[in-house]
């Protein structure tokens, strides 16, 4: 797991145990210095490919470099939650940019519930275009009694909220990234 400093926003690169597939979750605002970061981890982690790249949300500080990485390293999956909640300029242009990106590769739209296929560890999709998981996931504690009195704030309609989150198992490791 290499968690790369761009600079606000994110970008986590996981690499399977065997080394033989990558999955990369966000790539910043697309800067040259945070794509060439991205670039020297992919490069430290020994693999030549990004087969996943998860784009959690649209906002530009996850999608901004994904023309710039995918000039300088081959991508083979693209996936997203599909619709674009927003279409605000500033997200509409970045969003462009990487519709036209995504468009060289194979594209797959996740919901909650669906596992991402990388070989040797479990990435299970646990929120997706603003839904979560309906039952807990196996080896998940009981409810907490300290949040039954919890009540759910008014809906986000953007893109915020229409993120994907993901938990990777490996073995006993278990990693949830939001």
């Amino acid at each position: 797991v290499y968690a790369i400093d761009v600079e606000g926003g994110k970008a986590t690169l996981y690499v399977s145990p065997s080394g033989r597939q990558s999955m990369l979750v966000d790539t910043g605002h697309g800067d040259p210095r945070e794509t060439d970061r991205i670039v020297a981890a992919v490069k430290a982690a020994g693999v030549q490919q990004i087969d996943y790249l998860v784009i959690t949300h649209y906002h530009g500080d996850h999608i901004g470099g994904v023309a710039q990485l995918a000039a300088k390293v081959p991508i083979r999956n693209f996936v997203d939650h599909g619709r674009n909640f927003e279409t605000v300029k500033d997200v509409r242009e970045v969003y462009g940019k990487y519709v036209a990106a995504r468009a060289k590769g194979t594209h797959f739209a996740v919901k909650a519930g669906d596992r991402i296929p990388i070989e040797g560890i479990e990435v299970d999709v646990v929120t997706a275009s603003g839904k979560a998981i309906k039952k807990p996931m196996a080896g998940a504690g009981q409810p907490n009694p300290l949040c039954a009195g919890y009540r759910p704030i008014a809906p986000d309609q953007g893109e915020n909220a229409h993120s994907i989150g993901i938990v990777i198992t490996y073995g006993k490791f278990r990693m949830v990234d939001l």
